[in-house]
C-alpha cells in the first residue's frame, strides 16, 4: 500500500505537464459581484480563454467590495483571485459601436456566461436568441437567482437572499434555541458555480457529439434546493428535520465537542465499526442490538457519553485515540490554524503566487487534482479595461489607429482613481506591453 501512495504523490507533482484540459476553448463574460465570475473563473484556471466585459470607470462593482474596505494595493485582493486569467475589456452595450464589437466577439467564442437580472441581456439585443443566430454553436449559460422565468424571475439574488428562501438558515443553529444563521462566505454563489460549471463541461461534450450549441437556465436557489432531500423525507412521514445543530441525524453519533485544553474536535460515527471503536476507546461495551443503533434516544445518550469523554481529553489525546481506535475525528480549526496547516500547502490547496502586478500572495487553489492536465493561476486580476489593446487586436484583428479611435469615441475606456478599479500607485502603465497589446498575459 505504501508503493501506492508514493506513486500518486509523485503523479500529481511530477514537472511536466501538458496543456490544461480546456486550452482552446473561448468564453466571453458579462458578469458581476460573486456567482457568475466564479463560473468564469473556474472555466479560466481549466485553461479557457475567458475575456470579462466591463463597463468603462468603476467596472465590476464587486471591485469596490473589499473586506471591511480594507483593499490591497488599490484592489480588492477577492476580486483579484476570483477574477484570476481572465482578460479584461469595456464596453457598453447600449453604444452602438459597443454593440457591434460585442456580437463579433460573440461569433468567436464556444461560452457565453452571464449573471445580470433576467432579460437586460435580452432587450439590449445579447440575449440567447440574438447570439445563437450569430454563433449557433454557442453555449449561453444565464446565472440567476430564480430563473429565467416563473413568478420570481425578475427578483433580484444575493448569497443570503438564496440561502434564505431555499430555507438553508432556517436549517442552522439548535433546535431548542429560536436563532437561525446563514452559512459564512458566498456558499449560495459558490456551490451554484460549481453546478453551472457541470452544466458547461456537459454542453461542450453534448456540442462535441452534434454540433449544437444550448441554453443553459442556472439558478442559485435550485441548485442549493438539490442538495437537500428534506422534500422525500417530509412527502414520506409527514415531519419535517428541523434544526439539529451540530448533530448528524444519519449519523449514530455525532458532534463538536469541547477537548479539556479548550479545544474543538468533530467527530461522526456513521457505521458499526466505527462505533465499536470508539466505544473501546471510552472503555465502553457495545450493545447488543442493532435496533439500538437506529435509536434517537441513544444517538443522544451516546453522545453524552462522548462529550463526557472528550472533555476527560486533550485535543490531541483524541485525535491519537481515532488514529489508533480508527474512528473518524478531526479537529476544529480557525481560519489562522487552516492556512498554517501544513497538508493544505502540501497538496496545494493554498499555493504562494508572484503576481508581475501585484507581488507575492496566497491564494486558494481550485479543488480539482488532475495528474495530466492540472489548473494553474496565471494572473490575478487586472484594472479596469487594461486587456482592450490585447483583446481587440487579437481576436478581432483591429488596428492601433482604430483602437484609438475607439477611445476617442468614448466606445471603449479604462479605470478611473477610485481604489478597486486601477493599477497598483508603483506600477508603469506606458511601460507594459500587455496593456499596449503588444504581448499576451501568458507569454
Amino acid at each position: 500500500m505504501s508503493d501506492y501512495f508514493e506513486y500518486v504523490g509523485k503523479l500529481f507533482k511530477k514537472g511536466a505537464k501538458r496543456d490544461p484540459p480546456l486550452k482552446g476553448i473561448r468564453v466571453l463574460e458579462m458578469t458581476h459581484y460573486v456567482y457568475g465570475p466564479t463560473v468564469g473563473m473556474v472555466l479560466a484556471r481549466l485553461g479557457a480563454e475567458v475575456v470579462k466585459v466591463e463597463p468603462m470607470g468603476e467596472g465590476d462593482r464587486f471591485r469596490m467590495g473589499a473586506l471591511w474596505m480594507r483593499m490591497f494595493k488599490k484592489a480588492n485582493l477577492h476580486f483579484l483571485v476570483l477574477n484570476a486569467n481572465k482578460y479584461f475589456i469595456t464596453l457598453d452595450a447600449r453604444n452602438a459601436k459597443a454593440h457591434e464589437i460585442l456580437l463579433k466577439l460573440a461569433s468567436k467564442v464556444d461560452v457565453f456566461v452571464e449573471n445580470l437580472r433576467a432579460g437586460l441581456l435580452d432587450s439590449l439585443g445579447l440575449g440567447y436568441t440574438q447570439l445563437s443566430k450569430v454563433n449557433p454553436r454557442m453555449i449561453y449559460v444565464s446565472c440567476s437567482g430564480y430563473g429565467q422565468y416563473g413568478p420570481l424571475s425578475k427578483a433580484p439574488s444575493f448569497d443570503a437572499s438564496a440561502q434564505g428562501i431555499m430555507g438553508l438558515a432556517m436549517k442552522t443553529g439548535w433546535p431548542e434555541v429560536d436563532e437561525f444563521y446563514k452559512l459564512p462566505d458566498y456558499f449560495g454563489d459558490y456551490l451554484p458555480a460549481m453546478i453551472a460549471v457541470a452544466a458547461v463541461l456537459a454542453a461542450l461534450h453534448h456540442r462535441e457529439k452534434t454540433g449544437e450549441g444550448q441554453y443553459i437556465d442556472a439558478t442559485q436557489v435550485e441548485s442549493l434546493f438539490r442538495f437537500f432531500y428534506d422534500v422525500t423525507y417530509l412527502s414520506l412521514t409527514g415531519k419535517e428535520i428541523g434544526r439539529t445543530g451540530n448533530v448528524d441525524p444519519l449519523a449514530m453519533a455525532s458532534g463538536i465537542f469541547t477537548t479539556s485544553d479548550g479545544k474543538f474536535v468533530a467527530i461522526a460515527i456513521m457505521e458499526e465499526g466505527q462505533l465499536s471503536a470508539i466505544l473501546r476507546a471510552m472503555g465502553m461495551r457495545s450493545p447488543g442490538s442493532r435496533n439500538r443503533f437506529k435509536s434517537r434516544k441513544y444517538a443522544d445518550k451516546l453522545n453524552d457519553s462522548i462529550s463526557r469523554w472528550v472533555s476527560s481529553k486533550t485535543l490531541d489525546e483524541v485525535i491519537e485515540c481515532a488514529r489508533v481506535y480508527g474512528f473518524p475525528a478531526s479537529p476544529v480549526l480557525a481560519d489562522l490554524e487552516v492556512y498554517r496547516d501544513p497538508w493544505r500547502w502540501e497538496r496545494g490547496s493554498i499555493v504562494e503566487f508572484n503576481d508581475r502586478m501585484y507581488g507575492r500572495v496566497h491564494i486558494p487553489e481550485v479543488p480539482i487534482h488532475l495528474s495530466a492536465t492540472p489548473p494553474r493561476v496565471k494572473w490575478l486580476g487586472r484594472p479596469v479595461g487594461y486587456h482592450n489593446r490585447l483583446i481587440l487586436k487579437k481576436w478581432l484583428g483591429y488596428s492601433e489607429e482604430e483602437i484609438r479611435k475607439l477611445e476617442k469615441e468614448g466606445v471603449i475606456g479604462y479605470w478611473d482613481q477610485h481604489p478597486g478599479t486601477c493599477p497598483p500607485d508603483a506600477w508603469n502603465v506606458e511601460e507594459d506591453p500587455v496593456f499596449e497589446g503588444e504581448a499576451d498575459e501568458c507569454e
